[in-house]
């Protein structure tokens, strides 16, 4: 018999398990999800949550590590997944559940015509010390917090984003892609007029705050930018008696580095599946 999975509130009983309760740091979304209520969740009220954008292509996956093996519970999966006919689904689940997870979506979606376009780990990274010390920054610079209701910063975001949308791939979808950082809280480094550097973040829970992303323009990299706007948004985290946390490419030499220096630590790892039509 099929997996029957239900639309639940953050209050489902679920929620309460040892095991859910033990993975929520790495789920920050599915946490955050229960605040702001931007997901659509569902559960088999056992050891299954699922969350789709309402909005966007993103799927957090959260499931008891008992069932990495049971074939039949993972298809359902799947099929519930596929059936929510999410575009260029980006599916977010325990690494220890993803080693059948993939071939099983294939599966599921043949019809579709659905490949995996990439597939990574990502580290979960914890701060847990105290506010940092900021470095001296020159007078023609300041952080601003972004408005999506004046001009002049819409054009900021705009223009910045502009710079970066080959490397990000983002030239399809790039106007999504502004106002999903429009509609964050965004922190801006401006110099000359010009923004080079930003931070957002977001995903509140009860303990943390998400650092969703430091990103600098490539001819102003290598000059502590991406370090300064990671201390200011650490230090705001802080002020509101959070723990900041994040996510990021194993791979990403650069970004870790970064986290390394201003005192992060790896918390455990989650599993990330980019799937696009064929």
């Amino acid at each position: 018999m099929a997996t029957k999975f239900d639309r639940v509130s953050g209050t489902d009983e679920i929620f309460n398990s040892k095991e859910y309760l033990a993975d929520s740091v790495i789920f920050n979304s599915i946490e955050s999800a229960r605040i702001e209520y931007n997901y659509d969740m569902y559960s088999d009220h056992r050891n299954v949550i699922i969350l789709t954008s309402k909005r966007g292509h993103r799927v957090w996956l959260w499931t008891s590590s008992t069932i990495k093996d049971d074939t039949n519970k993972l298809i359902d999966i799947c099929r519930f997944i596929r059936d929510c006919k999410i575009p260029q689904a980006e599916i977010y689940l325990k690494h220890d559940v993803a080693e059948n997870f993939s071939d099983l979506y294939a599966l599921a979606t043949l019809e579709l015509n659905y490949v995996v376009k990439d597939e990574y780990s990502l580290a979960v990274y914890e701060y847990d010390g105290e506010e940092i010390t900021e470095t001296a920054k020159s007078n023609d610079e300041k952080i601003i917090r972004i408005d999506k209701d004046n001009e002049e910063h819409v054009k900021l975001v705009t223009d910045f984003y502009r710079a970066l949308s080959d490397e990000f791939g983002w030239n399809n979808k790039f106007e999504r892609k502004v106002n999903e950082y429009l509609d964050t809280e965004l922190y801006a480094l401006v110099k000359d007029g010009k923004m080079i550097a930003n931070a957002a973040i977001g995903s509140p829970t009860e303990k943390y705050l998400r650092i969703k992303s430091v990103a600098v323009l490539d001819n102003e990299r290598k000059k502590g930018y991406g370090y300064r706007m990671c201390v200011f948004v650490v230090n705001k985290i802080k002020e509101r008696q959070l723990t900041p946390m994040l996510y990021t490419h194993v791979g990403n030499a650069s970004a870790v580095a970064l986290w390394n220096k201003a005192g992060f630590i790896v918390k455990d790892k989650l599993y990330l599946l980019k799937l696009e039509d064929n």
